[in-house]
């Protein structure tokens, strides 16, 4: 008796729209990154989802000259557009900087590169991370 009435329960909340919340998966991931080059630095934090994408958060400091810190998603052969920080001059305030990666194929996002460059576009500091840490390139 008890299985049949479950059964049209279920059923039932199905046939009106009932659906759980929404709810992070185990396969959430929030990654902290640093870097820095000199005195200038980088910090932020990755999220990584379970689905096709990741998303990414920063601020930048430069210390001296110009700075500017871009973060894109890598699957294989596949990345994402780059997301950019406005430039950070010496003497000037922080800059933030984020927004959404993805990468539409199977396992979605695998990992984040994270670039900081001068104003002459030379990648000064370069960290890669994953769902498992991130380590420091250049």
């Amino acid at each position: 008796m008890r299985k049949p009435l479950m059964v049209m329960v279920v059923a039932l909340m199905a046939a009106i729209g009932f659906t759980a919340p929404a709810q992070a998966t185990v396969n959430d991931v929030p990654m902290p990154f640093g870097m820095s080059y000199g005195n200038s630095t980088t910090t932020g934090k990755i999220n990584f989802t379970d689905g096709y994408s990741a998303s990414v958060s920063g601020v930048v400091h430069a210390a001296s000259g110009r700075r500017m810190v871009c973060a894109y998603g890598v699957n294989g052969g596949a990345s994402t557009v780059a997301v950019c920080s406005p430039w950070a001059y010496a003497g000037g305030p922080n800059q933030s900087f984020g927004g959404p990666l993805r990468i539409p194929r199977p396992g979605g996002v695998q990992r984040v590169v994270i670039m900081m460059q001068d104003e002459n576009y030379t990648v000064l500091a370069q960290e890669s991370c994953t769902r498992n840490g991130c380590t420091r390139e250049i």
